[in-house]
């Protein structure tokens, strides 16, 4: 079976990092965040909202392990060592670090003075038990989708059944905050001995949006909460980000925070590290960097897109090792059927030849009769990158996508620096 898939072990270590130091962990106060997407966007609204409280916050996830504004650097344990060496395959911080970071940075959070830990639990995270064992005082579910990770998985189910085990062993006393108009609402909601709080776009949800207005630059909306209701403003676009804004409020229930205080913490977050987060110079179009890898991210971008008036729309994005060839085709054609142009390149190849998924677009391009002159294959992500920017139009939109604010391109057995924006800044550099 293997220590990936052996499910007795897997817990036996976890219990082995946290049980020594239960006593400790016990007295924090931790939320766990999990969903296909949205999940650091709803770490971010939350840890804001405690900060507009005057709580000192840590956060763990995709963007980094954070006490405040304060990143840290996790220790290299005897742990990853052991993975190292068995494995062979050098790796970037998890989302969900293995049991020994975790709670090495959960201590490290405890001595800093930290009273709330923020962690964004993946579904590998699940899969392999590293949470097992820690106390959740509330966790958020914000959606389920189809992903590139289905394949690791072996399924929907599998990967449902994972995210489910974070609800499963829920305590009675805890928090459940789970999307209403999700179509896995209810699997998640049966199963879960904890309170549920539900939130939507409905006024059936226990927390729901009246939306007034929504642009590019953010967007109005009306707040119900049981009996209590009051006015917010998102300074980020996107009804996703609405939805986003709905789970963090749910999180903080049990915490019974004024509204002026969630006013004033959700309005406070303007920028994302990597999500939605515009390259700015001298530039005469717009440039976005985004995380955005999957279909549904891919079509929470276009719904943003349509909302501005540009005269060409240009998506740079890669196809990575993990990835299906069903996901492929399925980017692939959300790209080509919105774009004027899409530049298909490298992302996180890993072990597999850059040039397969290039050939993967090609192939799926080609058998649907699309114009050549609505994509472009390019191997090497700067010079595709590159190579957006330089037919960019005035008021024209270029969007690089897939990988956000990571800083490192995976190889298999090596890592090479490399940052979306810091290559978009250095190329946007001709233009001052």
């Amino acid at each position: 079976m293997g220590l990936k898939r052996n499910s007795t072990l897997r817990k036996f270590l976890a219990w082995l990092a946290f049980f020594p130091h239960r006593s400790s962990l016990n007295s924090l106060s931790l939320i766990a965040i999990t969903g296909t997407v949205g999940k650091t966007t709803t770490s971010y609204f939350i840890r804001s909202i405690f900060k507009s409280a005057g709580i000192s916050t840590g956060l763990i996830g995709t963007s980094g392990y954070f006490v405040g504004n304060k990143e840290i650097i996790p220790p290299d344990s005897w742990f990853q060592k052991i993975r190292r060496y068995f494995f062979h395959k050098i790796t970037t911080p998890a989302t969900t670090p293995d049991p020994f970071i975790l709670a090495s940075l959960l201590l490290t959070m405890k001595k800093e003075g930290v009273q709330v830990v923020i962690i964004e639990v993946s579904s590998f995270a699940l899969m392999y038990w590293r949470t097992w064992g820690l106390s959740f005082r509330t966790a958020v579910l914000t959606n389920i989708s189809y992903n590139h990770h289905l394949e690791i998985h072996g399924g929907m189910h599998n990967y449902l059944n994972c995210k489910k085990r974070l609800f499963r062993y829920l305590a009675k006393s805890a928090l459940a905050i789970l999307p209403q108009e999700d179509q896995y609402y209810s699997a998640f909601a049966k199963i879960t001995p904890a309170q549920i709080i539900s939130y939507g776009r409905q006024s059936s949800a226990d927390i729901w949006a009246d939306i007034q207005d929504t642009s590019l630059q953010g967007s109005q909306i009306i707040v119900h909460n049981k009996q209590q209701s009051f006015p917010l403003t998102i300074n980020m676009p996107g009804e996703f980000n609405i939805m986003n804004a709905l789970a963090a409020i749910g999180a903080v229930q049990s915490w019974h925070l004024s509204s002026t205080i969630i006013q004033k913490g959700i309005a406070d977050l303007t920028v994302i590290p990597g999500r939605w987060e515009v390259i700015k110079g001298k530039q005469p179009f717009t440039v976005i960097v985004d995380k955005a890898n999957t279909p549904a991210a891919f079509k929470n971008i276009i719904n943003l897109v349509q909302q501005g008036r540009f005269t060409k729309k240009i998506v740079v994005y890669g196809t990575f090792g993990e990835s299906p060839l069903e996901e492929r085709q399925k980017l692939a054609q959300i790209a080509l059927n919105f774009f004027d142009l899409t530049i298909i390149t490298e992302d996180d190849p890993q072990k597999e030849d850059p040039s397969k998924g290039l050939d993967d677009f090609l192939k799926f391009a080609s058998s649907h009769h699309i114009s050549s002159e609505k994509y472009i294959a390019i191997k090497s992500r700067e010079e595709a990158i590159k190579k957006a920017l330089a037919i960019a139009q005035r008021d024209s939109i270029v969007l690089i996508l897939g990988r956000g604010n990571e800083k490192t391109m995976d190889y298999g057995n090596k890592l090479i620096p490399f940052d979306d924006r810091e290559v978009a800044r250095k190329l946007l550099t001709s233009f001052e």
